[in-house]
């Protein structure tokens, strides 16, 4: 991962570890402390063995064109068919976090926000589209399976759900 944050970082081991989980990715966040959280956020996803191996670009914005959205994870393959396998040279994900929302929360909340659309990111490498219909519950899901139950519980405390 390419972290101009990460460069110096003496904590060789957390850093390998955020390196197997989004193998060819690139962090543009400017402030320390959303930097931080998703430092803390990606150490504590266990090793399954399955990254992110497209190119993901992680980033911050200051608001999105979606009300009430804090995070949103897209995804992009050129000429993905839905029976066929993604180029892995075509695919990339971009995730961005909207700050004027997310400066509202809990360092708790920010860390479930970005657990959240990291699984996306995974989902949408691992299950075909067509696989789930239910992209945003299997997104938490996979949160909890990563051991970030209290953070999601921390969000739902403070956000409203959204409806779709």
């Amino acid at each position: 991962m390419l972290c101009s944050e990460c460069e110096g970082e003496t904590r060789r081991s957390a850093r390998d570890k955020r390196l197997g989980f989004l193998t060819n990715g690139t962090v543009r966040m400017g402030n320390p402390r959303y930097v931080a959280l998703l430092h803390e956020c990606l150490d504590r996803i266990p090793d399954s063995g399955l990254q992110v191996r497209l190119r993901a670009e992680v980033r911050l914005r200051r608001r999105g064109t979606l009300p009430g959205v804090v995070g949103l994870t897209t995804f992009y393959v050129d000429g993905y068919a839905p029976n066929g396998v993604a180029k892995e040279e075509s695919g990339r994900h971009t995730i961005t976090f909207y700050t004027n929302l997310m400066d509202r929360l809990t360092d708790r909340a920010v860390v479930a926000v970005m657990a959240h659309e990291l699984a996306h990111a995974w989902l949408n490498e691992h299950l075909r589209p067509e696989a789930s219909k239910t992209r945003e519950d299997d997104a938490d899901m996979l949160a909890e399976m990563w051991g970030f139950e209290a953070e999601l519980a921390a969000l739902a405390e403070q956000t409203e759900p959204l409806s779709y």
